[in-house]
């Protein structure tokens, strides 16, 4: 009787939560209990990139985690104007701080109780 296989459809959809989480692929095909290069060949044979997401560090060293939709527009919007990724987020998170724009940014003000 032949093994059963590991990398179900059902299995390969939850791949990509497991990368946006942060986790290599060697953690993830041990969490599935595969070899890495199998997760990988059946990855890309299924089209799911075991990339991570992208990840700036603010000045202090601190990552900052950002999504991949986040970062696909940012890369989007970095390359119309001819910078990268990093120096767009940077321009934005100091405008953002130097103009005060975090109640707009995040219609918090909608969330505080009023007087």
């Amino acid at each position: 009787m032949g093994r059963r296989p590991i990398l179900t459809r059902e299995v390969l959809a939850d791949i990509p939560a497991l990368v946006e989480q942060g986790l290599r692929r060697g953690d993830i095909a041990e969490r599935l209990g595969c070899k890495e290069n199998t997760l990988v060949v059946r990855c890309s044979m299924a089209g799911i990139s075991l990339r991570g997401p992208k990840r700036f560090k603010l000045r202090d060293g601190v990552p900052l985690r950002l999504s991949r939709e986040t970062i696909a527009s940012l890369s989007v919007r970095a390359a119309a104007d001819g910078r990268r990724e990093a120096q767009l987020a940077s321009d934005l998170l100091d405008t953002l701080a130097r103009d005060s724009l975090y109640d707009a940014v995040l219609d918090s003000a909608q969330l505080q109780p009023a007087d």
